[in-house]
């Protein structure tokens, strides 16, 4: 049955990317023909194919708190390459990736499908080229989301956030909003800190494979009731930090198996 399940799905995610990649090359089209309005149809576009992919997976979310709108930099807890797709079938928003996923198999085609931003975290000169493109998406009234712990995690703890990219925020004064993502699976499934999250040296495909065999996973996103405002990126990282640590809900308490190879960044 698992195998079954695992044929089905990605079945089910080759024929939902192949429409969304369709219906979105014909909307930029008709988008230079009549741009008025093309950012809103993009983004049905995006939030139709995320939704879709939920089902196809079996990824149930739950909400809670208001989630943003309009222009708006969203900060998040990182746990898994799923991340993306919950959080994009609740907002509108592209998401700010490290520049290395470009090149990964079929999640560098989905991120850049999806409009996704790229930063190159080794090279401090990029840093001017990303915030200028956050303020260009601002700009058109869409969101930003990024996930400044820099890397994913087993979801036992929240990790420190990096500042570099508050700076956005800091120079504007823009409100940040803060959101905390966790799963669970069934009982008598593997835990998800070891089948839904994706940390140190897991590798990618027996990891993804694992988790197409799961039935079913509770994806659970919780928004923050306020948002956070700083002059100061260091500062504005700690407190952001705080806020998003307020609404943390640890994936499990503990590991409960053996790490299999020391933690590395993603």
């Amino acid at each position: 049955m698992t195998a079954h399940r695992v044929v089905l799905r990605l079945i089910g995610v080759t024929a939902a990317c192949s429409v969304g990649v369709v219906s979105m090359a014909s909307t930029r089209l008709y988008g230079k023909l009549a741009p008025q309005g093309h950012v809103a149809r993009e983004d049905r576009i995006v939030r139709r194919w995320a939704k879709r992919m939920c089902r196809i997976l079996g990824l149930n979310v739950e909400t809670r708190g208001t989630p943003p709108s309009g222009d708006f930099l969203l900060v998040c807890n990182h746990l898994s390459y799923v991340d993306v797709i919950v959080i994009m079938s609740q907002v509108d928003a592209r998401l700010l990736s490290k520049a290395e996923v470009k090149g990964w198999p079929v999640l560098g085609w989905l991120a850049r499908y999806a409009g996704t931003l790229f930063v190159d975290r080794e090279r401090r000169r990029d840093l001017p080229r990303v915030i200028a493109d956050i303020r260009a998406m601002l700009a058109l009234g869409r969101g930003v989301v990024f996930f400044p712990e820099g890397t994913s995690s087993p979801g036992i703890e929240l990790l420190p956030f990096k500042p570099s990219l508050f700076e956005v925020a800091a120079a504007g004064e823009l409100p940040l909003a803060t959101a905390a993502l966790r799963y669970a699976t069934p009982p008598g499934e593997r835990p998800a800190q070891w089948s839904v999250s994706w940390w140190g040296d897991m590798e990618f495909v027996p990891h993804l494979l694992a988790f197409l065999r799961l039935p079913s996973v509770d994806a659970t996103l919780t928004y923050g009731e306020e948002h956070v405002r700083g002059s100061e990126r260091k500062a504005l990282a700690l407190a952001a930090h705080d806020a998003v640590h307020a609404i943390f809900e640890p994936v499990a308490d503990e590991l409960g198996e053996d790490a299999p190879t020391p933690p590395v960044t993603r």
